[in-house]
């Protein structure tokens, strides 16, 4: 009888432990916690150094915070499309000089350079999201690529629970000035690891492109042109009319599934940032202090670690409309919650499902895109989400103040589910456009 071997790993680690051995894969991870790690702390380092450092309202805060989103919201696509051009080390060495440059220049000056400089922090940020997104695509293929984009949206969860309230600690007991420029050092650090691995974007940049790879590199479900095919009569050849040549679009990748994935993203960045504000909400009604906040986006973070595992394990896939539905749903009961534990229970709930919403968003959206493309693709996905971001932050801020954190979080449920709905009718145009082309 054949025994495993020792230190074999088995049952659902043997899929992380797979993923885990492939080259490029654990650097990518690496990359994205660090490059992450700015970006994830930025918002309320910036309000502290707003409050404490130049003694302004928290008002003015938000907007620099508001410049700072602006700029990666048009800067993503940009980005992207520069990785899909000119290759990662093009894209990152820009990022380096101007984001950290820009971080680091912030403790030193006033309140109007501070806005320019976080637009072109956000401008001109380092595409992690991109790069990690796309060659994760690209050097994980079949079932096992699912489970690489649940082991970043893992990490990226990990990020989220450690960054903000290590920044926090770190600007409050030594100073705002240490905790921007220990961002601006994580940049550059982040980007030369990036320039220096310079992780494959491309099937044609492995070493030997597996045949797998193939289908990536068309757009999925290509009509054949049959106009292209001549047509053969005996020995004599029938010439094609000539055919007028079709005008190039502008993101010609940009079908009605991708389309229906960029609604999605921004339904998500909006339910899942108008939540955090409205949890600060239910801590002012709970009377809780900072502690009992981070209980609750501790809990949170950690449902979606869970969801992320569990998920990432799985050899089956899942639509990712319908995680958001479920996600919409899952928020209901936190509206309702009136103790801290019941809180806590529906977090953890309602948190199992962002990670598999991300890793399945991902999948999705890799598959629909034509590899040449996916830079920019992602860099769109993650403006979407931003976008998303932007608008949650306030719409909720104006619902907290006019109903409480119990209408915010219903409203919030309601964008998710209707987010959902709508992606998938958008769907089912294309779908029913396919069916009417091929009868």
């Amino acid at each position: 009888m054949t025994q495993a071997g020792v230190g074999e790993p088995s049952g659902v680690f043997q899929r992380y432990a797979r993923v885990l051995r492939r080259p490029h894969v654990p650097t990518l991870l690496l990359v994205g916690v660090f490059g992450r790690l700015p970006h994830s702390a930025a918002a309320i380092l910036l309000t502290l150094h707003v409050r404490n450092g130049l003694q302004m309202d928290f008002a003015s805060a938000g907007l620099v915070t508001a410049m700072l989103t602006i700029g990666v919201a048009i800067g993503s696509p940009w980005r992207g499309r520069i990785v899909d051009i000119k290759g990662v080390r093009r894209a990152v060495l820009p990022s380096i000089v101007v984001e950290a440059g820009a971080f680091g220049a912030a403790p030193f000056v006033g309140f109007q350079v501070l806005l320019v400089l976080m637009f072109l922090a956000g401008l001109f940020s380092l595409p992690v999201f991109t790069v990690v997104r796309q060659s994760m695509g690209v050097v994980v293929r079949g079932p096992d690529r699912t489970t690489a984009f649940a082991l970043d949206s893992m990490t990226t969860e990990l990020v989220f629970v450690i960054a903000p309230g290590g920044i926090s600690v770190l600007a409050t007991a030594i100073s705002t000035t240490a905790s921007l420029l220990l961002v601006g050092a994580l940049v550059v650090f982040a980007g030369v690891i990036l320039m220096v691995t310079n992780p494959p974007t491309r099937s044609s940049q492995l070493p030997s492109a597996p045949r797998e790879a193939v289908d990536d590199l068309a757009a999925p479900s290509r009509p054949t042109d049959a106009s292209s095919v001549p047509a053969i009569t005996g020995a004599i050849p029938v010439v094609p009319l000539p055919q007028p040549q079709p005008r190039r679009r502008f993101m010609p990748w940009l079908s009605i599934s991708a389309a229906a994935m960029m609604v999605m993203a921004l339904g998500a960045g909006m339910a899942l940032a108008g939540t955090e504000v409205a949890l600060v909400g239910f801590n002012e009604t709970l009377g809780g202090g900072g502690d009992t906040l981070w209980v609750m986006y501790g809990v949170w973070c950690f449902g979606s670690l869970v969801g992320g595992f569990v998920y990432g394990a799985l050899s089956r896939k899942f639509d990712p409309f319908a995680i958001i539905i479920v996600l919409g749903l899952t928020l209901v009961p936190v509206a309702f919650s009136l103790t801290l534990a019941l809180i806590s229970i529906a977090l953890f709930a309602s948190g199992f499902f962002i990670a598999p919403l991300m890793t399945a968003a991902s999948e999705r959206l890799t598959e629909a895109v034509p590899e040449r493309n996916r830079g920019q693709a992602m860099g769109l996905y993650g403006s979407a989400m931003t976008a998303g971001t932007a608008a949650g932050t306030p719409l909720v801020g104006v619902m907290l103040d006019v109903g409480g954190p119990t209408v915010a979080i219903c409203a919030l449920a309601g964008v998710a589910v209707a987010t959902g709905v709508v992606a998938m009718v958008l769907r089912q145009i294309r779908r029913r456009r396919r069916r009417m082309a091929s009868s």
